[in-house]
C-alpha cells in the first residue's frame, strides 16, 4: 500500500480514523454465495431501532408494569377509601326438651372505611413508589446493556467478516504465487521446495478462513439471540468509506458528571436507597404508631323464629358511624427483627450505590483511554501496512530477478496480510471503545450510530460453508 495521500496522524479526527478506507487488493476473490438470494446485510441501525422488541427488554418492561401496579395498590391501601358489601343467609335448627325449633335468617351490610392515619402503610407506599421508579431505571439499564452487547457483537461480526475477506484476498495471492511457481518449475527455474512452501501457506490460510467463518456464525447467532430477529451480518468494513463521520464526545470530566447524573444503574441504585429508607420508616412506624380509620356502615338483618307452630319475625336495621384505633402493644420481638432487616437492606442499598458509581466512573474512564489508544494504534497500523506493502513490492521485484528466495517473498506477503488484519482490528477497536463510551453516556441508539453505518459493507455476508 502506498503511503501517499494519507493525512497526518495528528490531523485525523476520530471519524476520519474510523472511516478511512482500507487498501483495495490487486486481486480479489469473489465472495461465497450469500445465505439467501438477494439478502442484504442487517444494519446496525435496524438492530438498535427494533431493540424494544427484544425478549430481554420485553421482560424488563413487564416487570416495570408489575411494580407500577404494586405502587398503586400501596397508595390505595394507605390513602384511599374502601367500600365493602356483605350478604349472609343461614338457617338455625335447635331442639329444646324434645321440641324442635327452626330459625332462618339473612343479613346484608354495606361498610365504608376511610384511612385517617396509617403511617406504616403510607411509608410502605412511598417505598413501593421508589421500587416502581427503580424498576423503570432497571428497564432503561436492561435496554442499555442489551444495546451494548448487541453493538459489540455486531462490531465483532464485522471484524470477523473483514478478516475473512482479507484472508480470501491472501489466498488469492497465494494461488497466483503457486501458479507462478509451477511455470518456473516447468521452465527449470524453480524447485519443488518453493511449491511445497506455498502449499503449506495455503493450508494455513484455509484453516484461518474456516476458523473466521465459524467465528462469524457464532457472532451472528448471538445477534439473533439478543435481537430476536433474523440477522444477516455485514460483509466487513466498507473499503469505499471516505466521508468524515464525527463522534462528538464531551471532555472526560463533563462525561463523568453526565454519566453519574444520568446512568440508569446509578439512578436505579439511588432509587433503591430511597426505597430502603422508606421501608425503615415503615418498620419504625409499625413498632409504636397506631392506625386510625373512620368507618360507616349500614346493615339489615331479618330473622324468623318458628317454635311450636308459632312464628316470630324480626327485621333489624342498623346504621353505625365511628372510629377504629389499632395500637400494637406487644409483638414478641417481631418488630425488632423487621427493623433489623430494614436496616441491613438499607446498608446493602447504600453499598450498591457506591459500587454502581465506582463502576460507571471506572468503565467510562477506561472507554476513553481505550478509545485514544485505539486511534494511536490505528495510525501506527496504517504506517505498518504502507511499509509492509512497499517491502513486498521491492521483494517481489528482487524475486523476479532471482535475488530473493521464495520464502522471503511468502514472508513478505504474510507480513502484509498480518498488517492489514491488525489494521482492521484497530479500526473495529476504535469503534468498540466509542460504542462503550456512548452506552455509558446513554447515547447508544439508532440516532447516534446512524452516521457510522457507512463504515460497513452491506453486501450479502460470508456465511456460505467453506469449500472442501
Amino acid at each position: 500500500m502506498a503511503s501517499a495521500g494519507w493525512p497526518a496522524a495528528h490531523a485525523l479526527t476520530l471519524s476520519q480514523h474510523l472511516s478511512w478506507p482500507t487498501a483495495a487488493p490487486a486481486v480479489k476473490e469473489p465472495p461465497p454465495p450469500p445465505p439467501a438470494e438477494g439478502a442484504a446485510a442487517t444494519s446496525w441501525v435496524t438492530l438498535l431501532g427494533q431493540l424494544d422488541q427484544a425478549h430481554g427488554v420485553t421482560q424488563a418492561r413487564a416487570r416495570a408494569d408489575a411494580s407500577e401496579a404494586l405502587r398503586q395498590q400501596g397508595q390505595a391501601r394507605a390513602w384511599l377509601p374502601r367500600l365493602d358489601a356483605s350478604l349472609r343467609t343461614d338457617e338455625q335448627r335447635q331442639r329444646y326438651n324434645g321440641i324442635a325449633s327452626r330459625t332462618p335468617s339473612s343479613a346484608a351490610s354495606l361498610q365504608a372505611t376511610l384511612p385517617l392515619w396509617r403511617p406504616a402503610e403510607r411509608a410502605e407506599a412511598r417505598a413501593q413508589g421508589a421500587l416502581a421508579e427503580q424498576a423503570q431505571w432497571q428497564l432503561g439499564l436492561r435496554r442499555q446493556t442489551l444495546a451494548r452487547e448487541l453493538s459489540q457483537s455486531y462490531l465483532a461480526a464485522a471484524e470477523a467478516a473483514e478478516h475473512t475477506r482479507l484472508t480470501l484476498t491472501h489466498l488469492s495471492a497465494l494461488d497466483q504465487q503457486a501458479l507462478a511457481h509451477d511455470k518456473r518449475l516447468r521452465a527449470g527455474l524453480g524447485t519443488v521446495l518453493d511449491t511445497l512452501e506455498t502449499q503449506a501457506r495455503q493450508a494455513q490460510a484455509l484453516a484461518q478462513r474456516d476458523q473466521l467463518r465459524s467465528r462469524l456464525r457464532t457472532h451472528t447467532l448471538t445477534l439473533e439471540r439478543l435481537s430476536g430477529l433474523s440477522v444477516v451480518p455485514p460483509e466487513g468494513l466498507n473499503p469505499q468509506a471516505s466521508s468524515a463521520v464525527a463522534l462528538a464526545l464531551p471532555s472526560l470530566p463533563d462525561a463523568l458528571a453526565q454519566a453519574l447524573a444520568q446512568h440508569p444503574e446509578v439512578l436505579d441504585a439511588r432509587a433503591g436507597v430511597r426505597a430502603s429508607l422508606e421501608t425503615l420508616r415503615s418498620r419504625d412506624a409499625e413498632r409504636w404508631q397506631p392506625t386510625l380509620d373512620a368507618t360507616a356502615s349500614r346493615g339489615r338483618t331479618r330473622q324468623t323464629q318458628r317454635f311450636e307452630g308459632q312464628s316470630d319475625r324480626q327485621d333489624v336495621r342498623t346504621d353505625a358511624v365511628g372510629l377504629v384505633l389499632n395500637w400494637p402493644l406487644f409483638t414478641s420481638g417481631l418488630q425488632d427483627a423487621r427493623q433489623r432487616e430494614a436496616a441491613a437492606l438499607l446498608s446493602a442499598a447504600q453499598a450498591q450505590l457506591d459500587e454502581a458509581e465506582s463502576r460507571v466512573s471506572t468503565e467510562l474512564q477506561d472507554a476513553y483511554q481505550r478509545h485514544e489508544q485505539a486511534l494511536r494504534h490505528q495510525a501506527r497500523q496504517e504506517s505498518v501496512v504502507a511499509s509492509s506493502q512497499a517491502t513486498l513490492e521491492a521483494i517481489q521485484k528482487a524475486w523476479l530477478a532471482g535475488l530473493r528466495s521464495t520464502t522471503d517473498l511468502l514472508d513478505a506477503q504474510q507480513r502484509v496480510h498480518d498488517a492489514r488484519m491488525a489494521w482492521a482490528s484497530a479500526r473495529v477497536a476504535a469503534l468498540q471503545a466509542g460504542c462503550d463510551a456512548l452506552a455509558l453516556l446513554g447515547q447508544l441508539d439508532a440516532v447516534h450510530v446512524a452516521p457510522w453505518q457507512g463504515l460497513f459493507d452491506a453486501s450479502p455476508s460470508l456465511l456460505a460453508p467453506p469449500s472442501p
